[in-house]
This record gives C-alpha cells, sequence and structure tokens, in this order.
C-alpha cells in the first residue's frame, strides 16, 4: 500500500515513527484565484527487506526500476541560505492530499544553489499501486518552506520519465494562495475577508475593494494608483502608477497566442476559442475549437479536432530561442498533428523584459564604475526608460520577429563627473544600436548592439 502522510517539515521538528524530521508549512499553488494545493509529508522509517528465497541478478533488479529525474529552481535571483533542503515525492495522482507517497528523496543542499538536480528510483511492485503519477517538490530554509512546485504530471509508460526544468513558485503564508506572473514580475495574491493580500516587489499592501464595470478590482487604501483588477483568471497590477504586463498563473496560454516552428515552417495561433494550424506542406488553413487543460505550474495541454485528426499542442514555460532567427520566447511548443511530433516556440518575447527593473553590470565588457547606477525598464506601452549613469532618460523599443530596436533617447540635463558621463555616453551610444538580446544561464539579460553590449540582471528589492 502507498505510505501514508499525516505530517508537515516545520521549524520545530516532528515526530513520526520514532524519528524526527522538518517541518512543511501548508503549501499554497494556485491555478486560478482561490485554488489551493497542498504537498504534505511524513516519512516512515525505512525497514529491512524480508529474505527473498529467490536469487535476482543485478542486472535484473536494475531492469525493475523506473527512474524519474529532473532538475529545480525557480526565477528570483536569490540565495538559497546554506541548511537549505530539498523535498521531491512521487505521489499517486488519485489518492487524496497526505496519502499516496510511492517514493521521495531528500537532498541537503549544503550551500549548494538552484538548479537541483533530481532522481528519484521506484521499483515496479510499488509503481503498481498507482494508475497515475504525479511529482512535488519543495525546498525549506531554516525549518520553513520558501519554495514549492504544484503537482507535475509523470508518464511512466516507457519506464522511466525526464521532466527537464521544474519551476518552483514562492510559498507564503495561507493569505497568499494565488501566484501570478505579470511578464518578468511573480506576485501573490490572496483573500482575507473582503480584503485582496498582494505582494509584490517586495511589499506586502492590503487593497480594499473598489468599484468596477466587471471583474473584481481591489486598490489601496486613500491610493488608487495602486490596484489589481481581475477577470477569471487573468489580472491587470498598477502600482504607484505603473503598468504593468497581463497578470496570468504560471504556465497558463493566454489569448491570443502564437507559435512557430522551423523545418518545416507551422505556425499555430490561439483566439476566440479557436485553434488555427499552417502548415508550409497544406494549402488550407485548419481551424478547430480547441480544449485548454493547465496540467501544471508550467506546463499546459491544447487539444483540438477528435481521434486521427487531433491536433495537440504541450505547451511548456521554459525559454526557448527560435531556430533560425535565435529571437527568445517565453515557452517551448511541442506540435503533435498527422503522426508527426514538431517542435518550436511560443508566447509574446516581450513578457521576458517587461515587470521588472533590470540593473546593468557591465557596457561592451568594461563593467561599471563602482556605486553607479544604470538600468533598464521596459513598459507595457513601448516605452523605455532609466537612469543612464548621471541622468534619466526615456525612448521607446520595438520587437519584431529577428530584432529588438530602440529610438533615440531624450534624457534630463544634470552635469555630474566626467567619468561617470563618459559611461553614460557610452550607454546610450550602446542602447541606440541594439539589434537583439538573450539570457545566460544566470537569468542575465544579454543585450547585443552594433556599439557594443550590455548586461543586466532583474532588480531583486
Amino acid at each position: 500500500m502507498p505510505r501514508n502522510r499525516t505530517g508537515w517539515f516545520g521549524s520545530d521538528g516532528l515526530h513520526c515513527s520514532g524519528r524526527t524530521i522538518m517541518q512543511l508549512t501548508p503549501l499554497a499553488i494556485a491555478l486560478s484565484l482561490g485554488a489551493v494545493l497542498a504537498l504534505t509529508g511524513c516519512s516512515e522509517p525505512a525497514s529491512e527487506a524480508p529474505a527473498s528465497s529467490e536469487r535476482v541478478t543485478e542486472q535484473e533488479a536494475e531492469q525493475a526500476l523506473s527512474r524519474v529525474s529532473g532538475s529545480l529552481t525557480y526565477r528570483a535571483r536569490i540565495a538559497l541560505l546554506p541548511d537549505s533542503q530539498v523535498l521531491v515525492e512521487l505521489r499517486d495522482a488519485e489518492a487524496a492530499d497526505g496519502d499516496g507517497v510511492l517514493a521521495e528523496q531528500r537532498i541537503s543542499l549544503d550551500g549548494q544553489q538552484v538548479p537541483v538536480n533530481f532522481a528519484l528510483e521506484v521499483d515496479a511492485q510499488t509503481l503498481a499501486q498507482a494508475s497515475s503519477y504525479v511529482l512535488r517538490a519543495a525546498i525549506q530554509e531554516g525549518g520553513r518552506t520558501t519554495w514549492a512546485s504544484g503537482p507535475v504530471e509523470v508518464d511512466l509508460t516507457g519506464g522511466d520519465a525526464e521532466l527537464g526544468e521544474i519551476v518552483l513558485l514562492p510559498h507564503r503564508g495561507s493569505a497568499f494562495s494565488n501566484v501570478f506572473n505579470c511578464g518578468q514580475l511573480q506576485i501573490n495574491v490572496g483573500y482575507e475577508d473582503d480584503k485582496l493580500m498582494l505582494n509584490a516587489k517586495g511589499q506586502e499592501l492590503v487593497l480594499l475593494p473598489a468599484v468596477s464595470a466587471s471583474g473584481a478590482k481591489f486598490e489601496l487604501e486613500g491610493d488608487p494608483s495602486t490596484s489589481f483588477w481581475s477577470k477569471g483568471n487573468q489580472g491587470w497590477l498598477t502600482l504607484n502608477g505603473d503598468e504593468y504586463p497581463l497578470c496570468v498563473p504560471p504556465g497558463a496560454v493566454v489569448e491570443p497566442f502564437k507559435a512557430t516552428g522551423n523545418e518545416p515552417f507551422w505556425s499555430v495561433e490561439l483566439d476566440a476559442g479557436e485553434l488555427s494550424l499552417q502548415r508550409m506542406d497544406d494549402k488550407l488553413t485548419r481551424t478547430l475549437p480547441y480544449r485548454n487543460e493547465q496540467e501544471s505550474t508550467s506546463r499546459s495541454r491544447i487539444d483540438a479536432g477528435e481521434g486521427e485528426q487531433t491536433i495537440t499542442l504541450l505547451v511548456t514555460e521554459r525559454l526557448c530561442r527560435d531556430s533560425m532567427s535565435g529571437m527568445p520566447f517565453p515557452q517551448q511548443v511541442s506540435l503533435m498533428v498527422d503522426g508527426e511530433t514538431l517542435q518550436g516556440c511560443g508566447g509574446q518575447p516581450e513578457r521576458l523584459l517587461q515587470g521588472v527593473e533590470w540593473v546593468v553590470e557591465d557596457i561592451n565588457g568594461g563593467g561599471i564604475i563602482d556605486r553607479s547606477r544604470v538600468t533598464l525598464n521596459f513598459f507595457p506601452d513601448g516605452r523605455i526608460a532609466g537612469r543612464a549613469s548621471c541622468n534619466n532618460f526615456m525612448g521607446q523599443y520595438a520587437l519584431t520577429g529577428e530584432s529588438l530596436t530602440v529610438s533615440q533617447a531624450a534624457t534630463t540635463m544634470m552635469a555630474c563627473a566626467p567619468s561617470l558621463m563618459e559611461q553614460e555616453q557610452r550607454f546610450l551610444e550602446t542602447l541606440e544600436a541594439i539589434d537583439g538580446f538573450d539570457f545566460d544561464d544566470t537569468g542575465a539579460l544579454l543585450v547585443r548592439s552594433q556599439a557594443g553590449s550590455l548586461k543586466a540582471y532583474p532588480e531583486t528589492r
């Protein structure tokens, strides 16, 4: 039988069958407002396996095991504490929360940072106790859960499952049960009585109900320039008068959505409840109603049509680069149609730039002056603004299918030390000659320019 889980990791420790482990506070991961999922766990002590009357070779034993592997990460540029621990559990997907743990792995990080690799091995007899499986993961710091995943579906029909990168979300108290991505900005919202509790950019704000023609709108008391307005599983955030990109649950696919792939070329658009597919070898555009199922906090499944004519899209929230132009996109897409599986990218590239302030740490490979500040902000209305070193600047940016461009920037007219003014000039010349962007493995924004390059990180405060 699957092991029954009744305990949680916690700061005081929890005794389970004579063994003390850490305790997890309840985990709230939302796929829409009000959705709460729990990751619980209390493992039984390992017992010695009874002696077998049959001899099993090492090769046979290995063949009887299924392996579930992947890596855990999160978006924020925040270091984990040295005593951090990881818990990964494979569960019976149909069991109630707290039950059905089939296998687990606990990893003491000892100062290691994300990404963290994991690998679970499960024997066939244990897997036979369930017909479908999900994986859940969490990171605990100082006896408190700080990062956690939602349930990730695991397909073991082929024996093993490589899940790739699983993006963990910040874990808050019970009031903060819903997570949204507003471009690169991740926020938490929840309700306490008639109030909306908003955690954004390190601030915890209490918003009160406000009049709206539709949906549910909340404003900061006495300050309507800070608000959150939700409709269904989407929201619009304004902080101190600055409007942020559309806020959606992690892993969600929101209309209008477009994905494309190359060799052979294909294009899919989702709009008004219909999927439209174009292929180079097909003269007609296929248009069908579609069904949208969010499988986890990092993947959605889109199905259109029936039987052999079914068109399926698997959309995974993971950085993807177009195989021809190199343009980065926020989602990797697999298209299954006519017996083929084709790969491509989808979503809006501008969402990779918007929602956070980028702090420049390098100009043309030469770093920047100590204690100077250079920043970039990409706004949803096409404005780009920030600090150039001495002066503030503002301009317009545009994204095409292959490039990022910036118009000539206007600046304030302050005078500073000659070294700062020289750095500012280099920055502005590089900015105005931008022709593309990318990201490195640390999450840094890499801006390509005909006049040099910029490297920037998202502001963490």
